[in-house]
């Protein structure tokens, strides 16, 4: 019950975690988006209009790409530069901030000709060699660039922005024109980006744990008829297993008098080996009912076991078998090999999957048993050749009552459950079991 419960838990958080981290990743990624493309909107607006943001009248029907507000042209804080073609400075506006020198506007411009501006995000949007963000220790600017050909760039000179007494001769202009670039101070925008960072990191650990909180508490509520109902159904194998063995016992019992009265012939015979069938498949039932409830109970394994003596034994108790049938077992079997657990099942486990191989082997195949040491356990394979095998579904192999032979062919003598018996025991011993074909051949590869 408890790892069931836990399984529960686990999968219900990841579940939690995921959908929260996604819905926190989208608003961070929404919020992100739409400050960056105010930024870049404010730098376009304020270029467009000669390098100065000019009075926003609300009463009027001004159209913009980011929200306007009354006091939005005194906020913002920028300043504007005219360059020649080389960068260098020709005239300069810094009417509407106070925290820049010369040294930051030098400063400034090197990341811009150094190409050293981060166009984070915006870079699907723009070419980031026209925009862009300079991060710093004091200051965060996001910058516009926009190239002037010697007439634009006489206009600018003339216009009220950056009017510097400039003749109107046009000869006293560079002839490859130059550059107009706006810098915006965002330093408050890319704060509130870090603080939303960090604040959905936070608020997703606090929620996320008082999820988990929340779950545990009723998580054993939630998995409670699973568990009467688990519980309900191996019970009732348990005590049909029991009441079947006595019919079994006496039908049995009565066919070995019925043959010594009047002598064996094919009805008692068949009648017979179908109540061995029956008997085996009870007795299966009963074994595997009690290997999950050692499961679910935790049970400590404390025998040590010699595996590469258990594999072996049961190879050779396995190889008239397999010839009588025209198939050849061959084993690579590692010496020394031991583990702790429960020897009978362990036992059980090795028996299952060669016997399992040597009924499905194909005529005159060959059966190979593998065991080979690990660090702290083994990796036992059983393989044979199953040319039908390509097209099988593997993923129900270890399904109860599953046969890949859909005809229930009753000369292999399988009801599907050995493999499920098997899968059983390996959970109990904390390994992995898998089955995989390639080339004609099935494996069943066992990690304890």
């Amino acid at each position: 019950m408890n790892r069931l419960r836990w399984t529960f838990i686990a999968i219900a958080s990841g579940a939690v975690l995921i959908v929260l981290s996604l819905v926190l990743l989208m608003l961070y990624a929404v919020n992100t988006l739409s400050n960056y493309n105010e930024i870049y909107s404010i730098t376009d607006y304020i270029i467009e209009n000669s390098g100065k943001m000019p009075h926003i009248d609300l009463r009027k029907a001004t159209v913009t790409d980011f929200n306007v507000y009354d006091e939005m042209q005194y906020e913002t804080r920028y300043f504007s530069l005219l360059t020649d073609a080389s960068g260098n400075i020709i005239s300069s506006n810094f009417d509407h901030i106070a925290s820049v020198d010369d040294d930051d506007v030098e400063r400034l411009m090197e990341y811009i000709s150094g190409g050293q501006a981060q166009s984070i995000l915006i870079r699907i949007f723009n070419d980031p060699r026209e925009r862009g963000i300079i991060f710093s220790h004091d200051s965060d600017f996001a910058y516009k660039r926009k190239a002037l050909d010697r007439y634009e760039l006489r206009e600018k000179l003339l216009s009220e922005t950056f009017y510097r007494g400039i003749t109107d001769n046009i000869s006293d202009i560079p002839d490859e024109g130059g550059y107009i670039i706006v810098f915006l101070d965002c330093s408050r925008r890319i704060l509130d980006m870090k603080s939303l960072r960090i604040s959905s990191f936070v608020i997703g650990i606090i929620s996320f744990v008082i999820f988990f909180f929340i779950i545990s508490a009723y998580s054993k509520r939630a998995i409670q008829p699973y568990i009467i109902n688990h519980e309900k159904q191996k019970q009732f194998i348990a005590n049909a297993g029991h009441e079947l063995k006595t019919p079994l016992t006496i039908i049995s019992a009565n066919m070995e008098v019925l043959e010594m009265i009047e002598g064996k012939n094919e009805w008692t015979e068949s009648t017979i080996n179908q109540v061995k069938r029956l008997t085996g498949l009870v007795n299966d039932l009963i074994t595997m009912a009690r290997t999950e409830e050692y499961l679910n109970e935790n049970e400590k394994l404390s025998d040590t076991i010699d595996v590469t003596k258990t594999v072996k034994d049961l190879s050779d108790s396995f190889r008239p078998v397999a010839e009588k049938h025209f198939k050849r077992i061959e084993t690579e079997i590692d010496e020394g090999v031991t583990v702790t657990g429960d020897s009978k099942r362990l036992s059980e486990l090795f028996s299952i999957l060669i016997d399992n191989a040597v009924k499905y082997c194909d005529d005159k195949g060959v059966i190979k048993i593998e065991l080979r040491q690990r660090k702290k356990g083994f990796q036992y394979v059983v393989s044979n050749d199953y040319a039908d095998g390509e097209n099988a579904d593997y993923s129900r192999f270890f399904e109860r009552f599953y046969r890949g032979d859909t005809s229930h062919n009753s000369e292999k003598m399988g009801y599907g459950i050995g493999l499920s018996m098997a899968e059983s025991i390996v959970k109990l011993h904390k390994g992995r079991i898998n089955v995989g074909w390639s080339n004609g051949v099935i494996s069943f590869t066992v990690l304890i």
